[in-house]
């Protein structure tokens, strides 16, 4: 049944019912048995074809927990210490589980990552959830209209208004094949101005008289 939704999703021409990206969430408050018969199975007959996977790697902050354990009984360590090094010894656990790395493994491997940690608090931040699967699409158009949903999350804008222009004519103009002029500089302006829809910088930006570029 899962593997039907998700090829009928997958394939329709309707925006609205369309599935652009699935959330595979793996909780690690039981990280020696994450992987189960349900995750072998999904990532191993469901063909997702051109929509890509992100697996989350959820409740992450129970292996914070217990690296926590691990590291207080090492003598010497004050409680400064053990604030620095439990994020990396939890991220040691991880990968010694070697989680990731199986996955990577099947018929129908994830695309891509992410650790979240604390979810259940109110605000808790999610940017690098909205990174992952703004990376993991690909296509322009539609990490464009991710990221036009993001009113709050000003740093993914300007990430992506650098990866896909910034960059662009940063490389053209390295290769020469970019004459510096006002129309150019409108242009790169305009195309920048695309990846916050949710300011007045696209407004701005289209109606700003652009004879400082002369």
């Amino acid at each position: 049944m899962m593997k039907q939704f998700v090829s009928e999703r997958a394939s329709t021409r309707e925006l609205d019912e369309r599935v652009h990206a699935i959330w595979y969430c793996i909780p690690m408050d039981e990280y020696h048995r994450a992987i189960t018969t349900a995750e072998e199975r999904f990532f191993s007959e469901c063909d997702t074809n051109n929509v890509p996977v992100i697996a989350v790697f959820t409740k992450f902050d129970a292996l914070s927990a217990i690296a926590l354990g691990e590291l207080r009984s090492t003598p010497g360590l004050t409680r400064e210490d053990l604030f620095e090094r439990t994020p990396k010894r939890a991220k040691e656990i991880f990968a010694k589980a070697n989680i990731w790395g199986r996955l990577r493994e099947t018929q129908h491997p994830p695309r891509n990552y992410v650790c979240l940690a604390n979810m259940n608090i109110d605000k808790e931040d999610c940017g690098p959830l909205l990174e992952c699967t703004t990376g993991a699409l690909g296509d322009e158009a539609l990490q464009m209209l991710l990221i036009s949903t993001q009113q709050t999350n000003l740093e993914l804008c300007i990430t992506y208004a650098v990866k896909r222009v910034s960059l662009a004519y940063i490389e053209r103009a390295c290769q020469g094949s970019l004459q510096v002029s006002k129309d150019e500089c409108f242009q790169m302006q305009k195309e920048i101005a695309r990846w916050f829809p949710h300011t007045g910088v696209s407004q701005m930006i289209v109606s700003f008289d652009n004879h400082w570029c002369q």
